[in-house]
């Protein structure tokens, strides 16, 4: 396509090469209809489409949330309760979700099979363009609130799956937070809201200011349409035009995000949470002081990305370091963040007092004075500066498909007017932000935009108990004072609504809508696996992994380490030893310095504890201690050099520098603790009937509870450093490491040439395999001040004779994004609950931001009930299998096929297992699904429960558990 021509009625406006993303941007406009275009052509297979609308809310009702959701429930070609599940259920997509910020909505898809990528960009443009939402207010009902009662005599309740979603939200205190800086920092504008909604205010949302929220935004002329990767670029746009955009005409759109006027003097304020009456409340409070700064460039902001890092957040912050040495808290972090028209910078610190309150910005700013005024240490941010462009150049985002980072990141300047295809063009930013090394460009960003800055505030979050308490009673008094002034009709009207939306909520699409949605034939599904290639090497003596896959010249080095020289109660000293690794001094190194030579020449490093279960095993695992980083090959040298001084010449004697990390970490427990709910209660569910369980407990919750443990007891902690040497001496043996590596034969070669690096610090001795996971664990309930519950029921299939077959990856699927799906999240208002079978014969079913616990046990006892009378046409079944295989291909980067591979390892499965395994999804049948409830109802009689919620609710249920307790104090 050529500039200044016309494709299918949109103009080519700009036609650029990108050679950071190894393609060409074509930036268009749609003549009739306004909407705006990016198309980036590249040879990437993983094709992406988003549709984007500017939504700045005037409110915190969450409007602009709650719409989000609805959308995806039914349109005008797709007449069904929720075409986004059914696409889910039968897609073989690699990325298919909806997004929305502070200031825009976001609706993107991913998939690499031409036909479900068209199939995915109609159903989404058909939902945003002509959503039933428009003209059924039950559907703002169910997906963001409304009274319920199914009897007049009921109490009056609230309930939505929005407004729950955001009561589990606002159940931590970092998100409290954030509500409270956002509304003092832009009192004025969009940013002062919240977007998602904040539980008190979504109640105050009606249907006719939702209407008036969409019809004002939602239209092509306010839209962002983003493509990418290797498609028929003129039949794409063929479609969008023929099918979507030929039925509009420009209009003006006023979705304008206004500029906050800078405060002309910093703010301070303090707020109270609520915590559980049986909590302690010492250190428990949390400060943000958090700048706010104009419109920035994209050097600016990458530049600020870099004293972020460097003053902040890497082992070597000297920012970071002069709050903890004024003990102001225990953990100090910051982030830049600039996916806003004014971007901030928050310094945040948790494990604190609110009588420290005024020293932060006190030591912040006369630190960061000090450092301006001497110079910043150069070698410090280039060690940043290095660690972020390496980053911008592995673009490695976990899985997900490249082209969706990419959309996303061009939004950061498109959403504001501005140009797109500079935020991909990193070289000539990091060429002149290196240029500033040299110069004093960082001294004077911190000069302008923090020292001489007054559009700031610092806001603290203090711990209150009994306040959860009482905004429950609150609310429960305004519900009945509600109902109180109702008229015996209008109670009426509510009990008749709530019983009509039931009704639609457990009414099943007819057929004739079910086949509106395009499905895929199992025939364009291949059987056959994709194996990352691993080779074995024997080098002196260790056992090296080659994994041959294109990485864009980076090596990834994992080292394996097996834990079975250990005792059960070492392995939270391994666990505390994956923390602190990294962060103390070595031999040649102080900490600051281990931690620059990491940026300055690394990707990164890692330590992580990894069990594997064996295949076809029910107790058998191998618990690894993994050693992981990343560098350009040129690099590899400096890899195998830090690596080895890290594990192999570490010094643990710095008794105050250990506390220190201790109580850092406790610090960032005490605060996410409530988030990580469903990770905290299926391992210890799954601890009661499992070894694997019971070790996955020690990275969680058991983690959490012996870090307190030693942290109360001087004795223990007097200890910590022995206990860490003694673990460091079994560990890292030579006779206990397998290596992985990512790169080419001469890659390999060069790798080889020096690991005597690493070797030659390890032990030469050997232990005999001693670990055996003992400890017992019983029914549990977690009481917090959480608002909403994660509810864990489950057991071992294996125990009652059951096999793990692909058929079970197939009920997970259907589970998903049916049974559960309707029962626990529509009907229940949760915010989502999944199951999981393992090979090993752990199942467990688990909700999360859950308002209910009793009825949501009740659901998963109903399932055998469920699957006895479960009948299915064969699309729905064709639908299920689809959906399971699209979770067995996702994506994958270099280091997670590097991690797959070790893992089937280790697991001892073959490709004929795998290929056995897929085969067995391709032909699951309705009856094999049936025949999986006599099993399923055995698992679920033996009763195991675990349950982390609200404090009161755990009380009330108190006779599903064996014991009742509080996190750790």
């Amino acid at each position: 396509m050529k500039l200044d021509t016309v494709h299918a009625g949109f103009r080519v406006e700009r036609v650029e090469a990108v050679q950071e993303i190894n393609g060409t941007a074509y930036l268009m406009k749609h003549e009739q209809s306004g909407a705006r275009l990016l198309y980036i052509d590249t040879e990437d297979t993983n094709k992406v489409f988003h549709i984007a609308f500017r939504t700045p809310p005037h409110d915190s009702t969450g409007v602009a949330h709650i719409l989000e959701h609805s959308v995806l429930c039914g349109s005008r070609k797709f007449p069904l309760r929720e075409p986004f599940v059914e696409l889910v259920k039968g897609s073989l997509n690699t990325f298919l979700n909806a997004m929305t910020y502070s200031d825009k909505t976001v609706y993107p898809v991913a998939s690499k099979n031409d036909a479900d990528f068209h199939n995915l960009m109609d159903v989404y443009l058909d939902a945003v363009l002509y959503p039933r939402v428009a003209n059924d207010p039950m559907i703002v009902m169910q997906e963001g609130w409304h009274y319920e009662l199914d009897t007049p005599e009921d109490p009056l309740t609230y309930k939505g799956v929005v407004y729950n979603e955001m009561k589990g939200v606002y159940s931590s205190p970092d998100s409290q937070l954030d509500h409270h800086k956002m509304k003092v920092l832009y009192p004025d504008t969009t940013y002062g809201h919240d977007s998602g909604g904040y539980p008190e205010n979504i109640t105050d949302l009606t249907y006719e200011n939702f209407k008036a929220f969409y019809e004002s935004y939602y239209h092509p002329s306010n839209s962002y349409i983003y493509l990418y990767g290797d498609m028929n670029i003129e039949e794409t746009l063929s479609f969008i035009n023929d099918e979507y955009l030929s039925n509009f005409h420009a209009i003006d759109v006023n979705s304008t995000i206004s500029m906050q006027r800078p405060l002309t003097q910093g703010v301070v304020a303090s707020y109270p949470y609520g915590i559980g009456q049986e909590e302690s409340e010492s250190e428990k409070t949390i400060h943000s002081l958090t700048y706010v700064f104009p419109e920035m460039t994209f050097t600016q902001s990458l530049a600020f990305e870099v004293l972020t890092h460097a003053l902040l957040t890497s082992g070597s912050a000297p920012l970071k370091e002069a709050i903890v040495k004024a003990n102001i808290g225990s953990d100090v972090s910051g982030y830049y963040m600039d996916g806003i028209r004014q971007p901030l910078l928050e310094i945040s610190v948790t494990g604190s007092e609110l009588d420290k309150q005024g020293q932060l910005q006190e030591v912040v700013e006369s630190t960061l004075r000090q450092l301006v005024d001497a110079g910043l240490d150069k070698e410090l941010l280039e060690a940043s500066l290095n660690r972020i462009e390496f980053t911008l150049r592995e673009a490695d985002f976990g899985g997900r498909p490249i082209g969706l980072a990419y959309g996303l990141r061009v939004m950061d300047n498109w959403l504001y007017d501005e140009d797109p295809i500079e935020l991909l063009r990193y070289e000539p930013v990091l060429k002149e932000i290196r240029e500033g090394l040299q110069t004093d460009f960082f001294e004077n960003l911190l000069r302008t935009y923090i020292l001489d800055n007054t559009h700031k505030a610092l806001v603290s979050l203090y711990p209150q108990k009994g306040l959860q308490e009482e905004k429950e009673n609150q609310e429960k008094e305004k519900l009945a004072a509600i109902k109180a002034n109702m008229s015996a009709e209008e109670i009426q009207h509510i009990v008749d609504q709530t019983a009509k939306l039931k009704d639609m909520q457990m009414t099943p699409d007819t057929e004739e809508a079910l086949a509106t949605i395009p499905l895929l034939e199992l025939s364009e599904i291949s059987p056959t696996v994709a194996v990352t290639p691993r080779r074995e090497i024997d080098h002196k003596g260790i056992r090296i992994h080659h994994i041959d896959v294109p990485a864009r010249g980076i090596n990834y080095v994992s080292l394996h380490f097996n834990m079975e020289a250990l005792q059960e109660e070492e392995v939270f000293y391994a666990e505390l030893l994956s923390d602190v690794l990294g962060r103390l001094d070595t031999e040649r190194y102080t900490y600051t310095e281990v931690a620059k030579e990491i940026n300055l020449h690394l990707g990164g490093y890692t330590m992580d504890i990894l069990p594997v279960s064996i295949y076809n095993e029910r107790d058998a695992f191998v618990p690894l201690a993994v050693v992981r980083s990343k560098a350009l090959a040129s690099n590899i040298g400096h890899l195998t050099s830090i690596l080895g001084e890290i594990i192999g010449r570490t010094k643990f004697t710095a008794q105050d520098r250990l506390v220190e990390l201790l109580k850092e970490t406790k610090a960032i427990w005490d605060t996410e603790a409530f988030r990580r709910g469903n990770t905290i209660v299926t391992n210890l569910l799954l601890a009661q009937v499992s070894n694997i369980g019971k070790f996955r407990d020690q990275d969680t919750l058991g983690y959490f509870r012996q870090l307190v443990q030693v942290l109360n007891d001087e004795t223990a902690l007097s200890g910590v450093a022995e206990q860490l040497m003694k673990v460091q001496q079994r560990l890292f043996r030579k006779d206990n490491l397998e290596i992985s590596f990512v790169g080419t034969d001469e890659e390999l070669a060069a790798f080889l040439d020096h690991l005597d690096a690493i070797t030659n610090v390890l032990s030469d001795d050997t232990w005999e395999a001693q670990l055996n996971m003992t400890a017992s664990y019983v029914n549990e309930g977690l009481a917090t001040s959480g608002k909403v519950q994660y509810v864990a029921k489950g057991g071992n299939f294996r125990d009652h004779g059951g096999t793990h077959t692909g058929t079970m990856s197939v009920l997970e699927t259907m589970l998903r994004y049916d049974y559960l799906w309707n029962l626990i999240r529509v009907q229940g208002g949760a915010y989502g609950a999944f199951a999981n079978f393992h090979n090993n014969g752990n199942m467990v079913f688990c909700s999360y931001r859950d308002p209910n616990l009793e009825n949501t046990l009740k659901v998963y006892d109903g399932l055998p009930t469920y699957l006895r009378e479960l009948e299915l046409s064969p699309r729905e079944m064709r639908k299920y299998i689809i959906g399971t295989m699209s979770s067995l291909d996702l994506s994958n980067t270099p280091f997670l096929q590097a991690a797959r591979a070790m893992s089937l390892y280790y697991s001892q499965t073959d490709e004929a297992q795998m290929t056995a395994f897929r085969q067995q999804v391709l032909d699951t049948t309705v009856e094999e699904l049936q025949g999986l409830s006599d099993v399923i109802e055995a698992v679920l009689q033996d009763n195991h429960i675990v349950v982390m919620g609200n404090e009161q609710r755990i009380k009330e249920a108190g006779q599903l558990f064996d014991q009742v307790n509080n996190l750790p104090q």
